[in-house]
């Protein structure tokens, strides 16, 4: 399961429900993005700027978005 989270203070909780597959965190900040990689060191976890509104993935890439209410964009990345 690739899960996408678009909120950095629900990191903690994606990854716990990951197990051992990706994590993509986006952020229109990379302060944030930054602060979030520092407290957050882990192999399965990717940073990427970008806007919930304008998602820098392919299509029906991850299985699940936290934090990011919803949005076509949304759907768009999403598998299911």
């Amino acid at each position: 399961m690739t899960v996408l989270v678009l909120d950095g203070s629900l990191l903690g909780d994606a990854l716990a429900q990951a197990g051992d597959e990706d994590v993509i965190v986006v952020d229109h900040s990379a302060a944030e993005l930054a602060r979030l990689e520092r407290a957050a060191p882990d192999p399965r976890v990717f940073y990427l700027i970008g806007d919930p509104e304008v998602l820098p993935l392919p299509d029906r890439l991850v299985d699940r978005a936290v934090g990011g209410g919803s949005s076509p964009e949304i759907a768009r990345v999403l598998r299911a």
